[in-house]
């Protein structure tokens, strides 16, 4: 299955590596880039909400299922995404947020759970 357009945009604006040179112009034409490369504020607003409307559906299904390591194909599914890139970007901003914890081994629980 493809990767929708706004999930490819997320990444497009969070990993960056590798884009068209026609890619970035129509990035800095559509104002998520200025002329240096770098995410404008619609950029920046656009990553957080990307994030933040999954957030929920992270927080229910790891509460479910008690960590995101037991099935990451589980979460991703039901936070509405088919990359495991734009996935695991998602979960670094809520934990980073202290929406989620991320332990040591790098798995992510709900917050409240040791």
């Amino acid at each position: 299955m493809d990767i929708q357009e706004n999930e490819q945009l997320f990444l497009d604006l969070m990993v960056f590596d590798g884009l068209s040179d026609n890619r970035i112009k129509e990035l800095v034409e559509a104002g998520y880039l200025d002329e240096e490369r770098e995410n404008t504020d619609k950029a920046e607003a656009f990553i957080g909400h990307f994030v933040m409307s999954r957030k929920d559906e992270v927080i229910k299904t790891l509460e479910e299922q008690g960590s995101y390591f037991k099935d990451k194909g589980h979460v991703m599914f039901h936070a509405g995404l088919k990359s495991l890139m734009a996935m695991e970007i998602v979960m670094e901003h809520l934990a980073h947020n202290m929406v989620i914890k991320r332990k040591r081994d790098g798995n992510y629980i709900p917050r409240g759970i040791c």
